[in-house]
């Protein structure tokens, strides 16, 4: 009953969230059904709909899912619980890569860069990983994302004061401007993604042993943690292309996760999936909802989560010294 709550929580949130504001809802779908069946003209209640509000719901649960079965994923091959691809840097490589892709190389795809970067990001974490213990690694990917930023800074400063400032309101994090092409972009890069990681899912389980442990049991954990920063770098690739930069979902959503189900990868990632969905909608619902502007997301996760942060931050040292 509790994993079918979960599951379902993304559906009922979204049912609410489409209907904040002044609208007449369901004159709206009436609108929009004859839209889809008998080619009428849409209405403004239900224009308002289907054009802006039901492409920013769907882009927040296949972004918030993403990021949030991308925090598992690490959080287990690398046996940390404070990993996430926007600590290590993967989601900063990212949107360096869409900042070249806005101010220096506007002909080349703002996805394809932002997968390199990634990607380049996700390697060097790897590097890292197989010489440094938990806390060195933590701190080599704060290292790396503040670097990464500091070049996205200095992308933003040269550039043309029209590209800058898009830059900087895409680094914000936001969903405003979600289409339809988007939804379609993410959903294909989330299948591809994360169909490899469930079928992986009883191998991910073992990377949470020792290293030699797993390697006892045949596993080949380098072979397995590239496909997994792989799938990660290339999903979150996409996200930040699409949403700009949002942080601490990848983080948190996971734990909470694990408190409800367990540790075992294949309830625990597609429970991470739904429940980052579900929080993704509830955030988005308050950026838009609590005045007359658009607000940041980035600002809102770090608002709501912050002292949750520090919560997990203080349980990790407490586990640590006993």
């Amino acid at each position: 009953m509790k994993n079918f709550a979960i599951f379902i929580s993304p559906l009922i949130i979204a049912f609410f969230a489409i209907q904040i504001g002044e609208i007449d809802f369901f004159s709206a779908m009436n609108g929009i059904y004859k839209y889809i069946f008998f080619n009428t003209e849409l209405d403004n209640n239900a224009s308002i709909i289907f054009d802006i509000r039901f492409p920013r719901i769907l882009l927040a649960i296949l972004v918030g899912a993403s990021l949030s079965g991308c925090g598992a994923i690490m959080q287990n091959i690398f046996k940390n619980p404070l990993i996430d691809p926007f600590l290590l840097g993967i989601s900063s490589g990212a949107a360096l890569g869409c900042a070249m892709s806005i101010g220096i190389f506007p002909n080349i795809s703002l996805s394809l860069l932002a997968f390199c970067g990634a990607f380049f990001s996700s390697i060097l974490i790897l590097l890292i990983g197989k010489v440094a213990n938990n806390t060195s690694l933590i701190l080599c990917g704060v290292v790396i994302s503040a670097f990464l930023s500091a070049i996205t800074a200095l992308i933003q400063f040269f550039v043309p004061a029209q590209e800058s400032q898009a830059i900087t309101i895409w680094l914000f994090g936001s969903l405003s401007l979600a289409t339809f092409g988007d939804i379609a972009l993410v959903l294909v890069g989330f299948i591809i993604s994360f169909i490899p990681l469930f079928i992986l899912s009883r191998k991910i389980n073992i990377l949470s042993l020792s290293e030699d442990e797993a390697i006892s049991l045949g596993i080949n954990t380098w072979a397995i943690k590239i496909i997994c920063m792989l799938c990660v770098s290339f999903i979150c690739a996409l996200c930040v292309s699409v949403s700009g930069t949002i942080g601490w979902i990848g983080l948190i959503v996971p734990h909470i996760a694990r408190f409800l189900v367990g540790a075992n990868m294949k309830i625990l990632l597609p429970s991470s999936l739904a429940l980052g969905a579900s929080v993704l909608l509830i955030s988005d619902s308050i950026a838009r909802g609590v005045s007359n502007f658009d607000l940041p997301l980035g600002a809102i996760n770090a608002i709501i989560f912050a002292p949750f942060f520090l919560f997990i931050v203080y349980r990790y040292i407490k586990n640590a010294r006993n």
